[in-house]
């Protein structure tokens, strides 16, 4: 679109005429419509260019008028939770036997309040060694001799049975594992005092 160079008498208004001309006899000054006519020109070839790219196959080309084209890239960082193996190494070692004397004191209800626990256990795994421990054996005659019993009793899961001569019981007590070869036997004499 151009623009008219203002007139002297702003309420004369110029009538449209074809190809684009100043009225005639007004003697106007050409200049904006030749600067209009040389935009649209320019206009027109910025467009052209930046439609097809600056492409011009089998044209030879000014280095000097080239405008570089500014590609942008646009990159979408996600995060991806990562997930590691985790390997799990068994170690089986083989069951062990197992011999052991214990002295256990401190037994109320016994003459002298103390006794010997011989322990003999076979195909003890790793994990179990503690049912065959001194402590064990020790937890094991106090809860016997609690019960003063003279018959077959069940304590901390051992099944122990007495041999009874005068005020001697002879115990007994053995463990069989659920799920396993195991076997415990615990044997101690208790004499009661009363």
């Amino acid at each position: 679109m151009s623009t008219q160079p203002p007139s002297e008498d702003p309420t004369q208004q110029y009538s449209q005429q074809q190809g684009g001309e100043p009225p005639e006899g007004e003697g106007g000054n050409p200049w904006p419509w030749v600067l209009g006519a040389v935009a649209i020109i320019v206009a027109g070839v910025i467009a052209a260019i930046l439609i097809t790219g600056g492409d011009d196959s089998g044209s030879s080309t000014d280095a000097s008028t080239t405008t570089p084209v500014t590609t942008l890239t646009t990159k979408t960082a996600t995060s991806t939770p990562t997930t590691t193996a985790t390997a799990t190494t068994t170690t089986t070692t083989a069951p062990i036997n197992i011999t052991r004397s214990c002295t256990v004191n401190n037994i109320a209800g016994v003459v002298g309040g103390s006794t010997v626990a011989n322990v003999n256990a076979t195909d003890v795994p790793a994990s179990q060694t503690a049912l065959a421990s001194c402590a064990q054996a020790s937890s094991l005659v106090k809860g016997v001799a609690q019960t003063q019993a003279e018959m077959p009793v069940t304590v901390e899961g051992f099944a122990c049975t007495p041999s009874v001569s005068g005020s001697t019981a002879k115990w007994t007590c053995v463990l069989n594992g659920a799920d396993s070869a195991l076997t415990i036997t615990t044997k101690f004499p208790l004499t009661y005092t009363d």
